[in-house]
């Protein structure tokens, strides 16, 4: 089935309405920022910049409209529970930019963000569906307990999967970016062959999509702005949230992998969960050549940034494009799978 003229109407919608907050809003909000001593220091750039952060609230405020509008236009648990998820794990992120929070605290806290799916599906069964969708092999038995379980266990991981791929000039706006993208072809295809699908859950996504793709004009490099925990850890709990609604798991797991890999490498040679300002030993540093390095001591944690620069230094603009060329094939890989699930 297609899309009606009224699910147009909320597309459209749903995308520019977070669009006008951003870029009506950013530019006197970091002034606020600035304003307040709210700065972070660029520090993969000669000089120490100084940029505005948290620019996390405006985001999540972007979204909140975008998937309210969706909501009025047609009431409907999905826009409400993507709204409750946004805000629980920002809170959490927005704590952790003003006051700290440790390596193992953020990620079990990051487990309420689940709360309102699983409360919410045990009032509306249509909410998600409680199977996975594999490509080839087709769906999964019904299952509500493990599915619940998957679902607890997916948003630490998704959140800090996107938190830990933070760290350079346009990184997690241009990766949310594409990987929402994906995320939005995927929900459409399953919409074209499921009957009586309801195209809202294309419209919920939407909101994601269009405040990552504005916010990268003002956190590409040089960067004007920085998410901070609060935008990361939002985008990524959303993602998750969106991916299960949608009913696009996999496809939307196979987009995450340049993320997935980074998280991994990091847990793995860190042992566990680890903030950046905790490590003892940078994982890369900036050169007197303006370039950066990977830091060759054995106890660097490794990351995927490290292994890039591996093979001959960089400066952060490469290294970014290196990262956003990955995304896309994985973006590629992730409506290839939503391709051979939905249409064989």
């Amino acid at each position: 089935m297609l899309p009606s003229a009224s699910d147009a109407v909320i597309f459209v919608l749903a995308f520019v309405l977070p669009c006008v907050v951003v870029f009506a809003f950013m530019p006197r909000y970091l002034d606020l920022l600035r304003s307040r001593g709210r700065v972070g220091t660029d520090v993969h750039k000669p000089g120490q910049t100084k940029v505005p952060t948290p620019a996390g609230p405006l985001l999540i405020a972007a979204i909140v409209i975008g998937e309210a509008a969706v909501y009025l236009l047609h009431e409907s648990t999905l826009p409400v529970v993507a709204i409750e998820v946004t805000l629980v794990a920002g809170a959490i992120g927005l704590y952790d930019d003003l006051k700290g929070l440790g390596g193992v605290v953020k990620p079990l806290l990051l487990v309420l963000a689940a709360i309102p799916l699983i409360l919410e599906e045990q009032v509306n069964r249509s909410l998600y569906t409680a199977t996975l969708s594999f490509p080839l092999f087709g769906a999964t038995g019904t299952h509500y307990i493990i599915f619940a379980i998957l679902i607890i266990a997916a948003m630490p991981v998704s959140a800090n999967a996107f938190n830990m791929l933070d760290a350079f000039n346009g990184e997690i706006s241009g990766f949310t970016s594409l990987v929402s993208v994906a995320l939005v072809a995927g929900v459409f295809m399953e919409g074209l062959v499921t009957p009586a699908f309801n195209f809202l859950r294309v419209a919920v996504v939407l909101p994601l999509a269009a405040t990552a793709i504005c916010f990268y004009y003002y956190n590409r490099y040089p960067a004007r702005a920085f998410d901070g925990d609060t935008g990361s850890l939002a985008f990524g709990a959303l993602y998750a949230a969106l991916a299960i609604m949608g009913g696009v798991e996999i496809a939307a797991l196979v987009a995450l992998i340049p993320a997935v890999l980074n998280s991994y490498y990091i847990l793995y040679s860190a042992r566990g969960f680890v903030e950046h300002k905790e490590m003892e030993t940078r994982p890369t540093f900036l050169g007197e050549d303006g370039k950066l390095h990977a830091t060759e001591r054995a106890g660097a944690p490794t990351t995927l940034v490290r292994m890039i620069l591996l093979g001959s230094p960089a400066d952060e603009k490469e290294v970014v494009q290196v990262i956003l060329t990955l995304t896309v094939f994985a973006c590629g890989l992730s409506i290839l799978t939503s391709g051979l699930t939905w249409f064989t």
